[in-house]
Formats: structure tokens, C-alpha cells, sequence
């Protein structure tokens, strides 16, 4: 997994001075995801979520403890959980992963 999907989400293709934050963004979210999913290893159909979420948490550097933001009529809320938009997905791989590891065939 690397940055080039990121940068090119926010059209930072042309600029490597953010590269450093953009990698340990990415790097913060395969962790959590790695610690979620409950292995090492980040499926590759999955890592989309990683660079979502280092993307969301890109967009709100600055506003990190903010949970809604009123400018005028404009209005933003923020959420307290980066990754609770993809739980559901997560959760399903959880459960199929673990139904497929116990349909294994064990030699004794």
C-alpha cells in the first residue's frame, strides 16, 4: 500500500511536500484496520478503506477536535469515528474469514 492513490483523491500528484504526513496517515489507518480485522496482513480488497479514512483525517488537520463546525449557514459535523462508515463491510469480512478458516480440512 502507498500514497499514490491518495495524493491522486487530492489532486496532490504534482506536490510531494505532504508525502510524510499523507504516509504516516496511511500508515495510522492500516494499523487500525490490521488490528481490527484481527491479523497482520490487510486483504488488497480492503485497503481502499485505509486510504479513505487517511484521506478524511487529511481533510480535518486542523480541526481535530471539533465535532461540528458552523461558518455562517454552512454547517459541518464531523464524525468521532473515522471508520464507522465501513464497520459493515468489515464486519462481513470478519465473518467470512472466520467461516472459512473453520471449514479447513485438519490432519491429526
Amino acid at each position: 500500500m502507498d500514497i499514490s492513490n491518495i495524493k491522486l483523491k487530492l489532486g496532490l500528484t504534482e506536490d510531494s511536500s505532504e508525502d510524510n504526513l499523507l504516509t504516516v496517515l496511511l500508515s495510522d489507518a492500516a494499523n487500525y484496520l490490521s488490528v481490527y480485522l484481527e491479523g497482520n496482513e490487510i486483504p488488497k480488497q480492503l485497503e481502499y478503506i485505509a486510504e479513505e479514512v487517511a484521506i478524511k483525517r487529511y481533510r480535518r488537520i486542523g480541526a481535530e477536535g471539533i465535532t461540528t463546525e458552523k461558518i455562517d449557514v454552512l454547517s459541518t459535523t464531523y464524525s468521532t469515528d473515522d471508520f464507522n462508515d465501513y464497520l459493515g463491510i468489515l464486519d462481513l469480512y470478519k465473518k467470512e474469514n472466520i467461516k472459512s478458516k473453520s471449514k479447513r480440512l485438519r490432519m491429526l
